[in-house]
């Protein structure tokens, strides 16, 4: 590829006069940098991004780590982001890592050695600890959470309003008639642990025990424990009537396991789910879940983060960091329906 210098030397021109034309900055006759520009064109000339880069304080690339790429809620999440950084001129390195500190510690320390001016983080599922955090506070640049924090987290998030959604399908299991019913979560990180809560303060709300025999919750995830923890669930001679889930994912498990049983759903059992993927829409029967927006989650992320880049850029005073929690509404379908008359 022919260098700026060689473009330079075809045109007669010095090498800061061809570097103004094509950078489009002032002081270059029009006729100049009409020729210049003609030339760069013919030669199929591409400017060194890194030292544009340089030259701008910016690297105009963000990092993005996640570690479920195959999952269709982040993937939703992940091309929200990539349609506003490509609207914004902004370049993506992905990362993907598992869930442990080591490989949290690893690829943080990848995306600071690229000068990233930012990152989008998904936290690991459960709370980053120890070396994680004290990598991720060295790094000089806004950091922007995606769908989860943890304790004492001190960056911006956008995620979903999960304390309200369970508590909505909580109480729409209570208004069917419900008081036997089962919590199936994941509460290693804040998102289960928000989704326990709503279902505690309905039930609180409207002066239901919660039993703790009935409160599972599952210790690996994604895994294919849900289904056992639904058969022992379902094989209590007092079993629930209905079992809220952490998300569909669980909620498609516990569907598969009542199946199994002989149970019939809704009659037998009513289920809820959590996120509305769209597998839950082409079962039968359909999923009761909460719905959320992942997409507009990702938008909301990246407009937030390059935000922070552009006041960082400007040496504007560091924000408080804020929480953008996105309303999480029950979309009610065929998993659900009254408790049942012997229960």
């Amino acid at each position: 590829m022919v260098s700026l210098n060689r473009i330079s030397e075809i045109c007669g021109v010095s090498l800061s006069t061809a570097s103004k034309a094509i950078s489009g900055k002032p002081g270059v006759g029009k006729a100049t940098r009409e020729r210049i520009l003609s030339v760069a064109r013919q030669h199929n000339y591409r400017p060194n991004q890194l030292v544009h880069s340089i030259q701008r304080g910016r690297s105009m690339m963000v990092g993005i780590t996640c570690s479920q790429f195959d999952d269709e809620f982040a993937g939703k999440i992940v091309a929200g982001i990539f349609e506003v950084l490509y609207e914004a001129s902004y370049d993506a390195m992905v990362i993907y890592w598992e869930r442990n500190v080591q490989e949290g510690v690893r690829a943080l320390g990848n995306l600071a050695g690229r000068r990233v001016d930012g990152i989008l983080m998904f936290p690991p599922a459960a709370y980053p600890q120890g070396a994680y955090l004290e990598e991720l506070r060295a790094f000089p640049n806004p950091v922007v959470v995606v769908d989860q924090t943890w304790p004492g987290c001190q960056y911006d998030l956008v995620g979903s309003q999960d304390v309200e959604g369970a508590f909505a399908a909580t109480e729409h299991l209570l208004e069917l008639g419900h008081r036997r019913i089962a919590h199936l979560g994941f509460t290693h990180g804040s998102t289960g642990k928000d989704r326990l809560l709503g279902f505690q303060n309905a039930m609180i709300r409207h002066g239901v025990a919660i039993h703790e025999k009935w409160l599972r919750d599952i210790q690996s995830y994604p895994s294919e424990e849900a289904y056992e923890l639904t058969r022992e669930l379902l094989s209590e001679p007092d079993r629930p009537t209905a079992i809220m889930c952490f998300n569909d994912e669980v909620a498609l498990q516990v569907l598969s396991a009542a199946a199994d049983m002989g149970l019939s759903v809704p009659k037998d059992l009513s289920i809820t789910g959590f996120g509305d993927l769209s597998l839950v829409r082409h079962v039968r029967p359909q999923i009761t879940t909460v719905t959320q927006d992942p997409r507009e989650i990702g938008r909301r992320a990246a407009k937030l983060l390059i935000d922070r880049i552009e006041a960082k850029h400007q040496k504007q005073p560091a924000p408080v960091a804020s929480q953008d929690r996105l309303p999480a509404r029950l979309m009610v379908r065929q998993s659900t329906g009254p408790c049942p008359q012997d229960a």
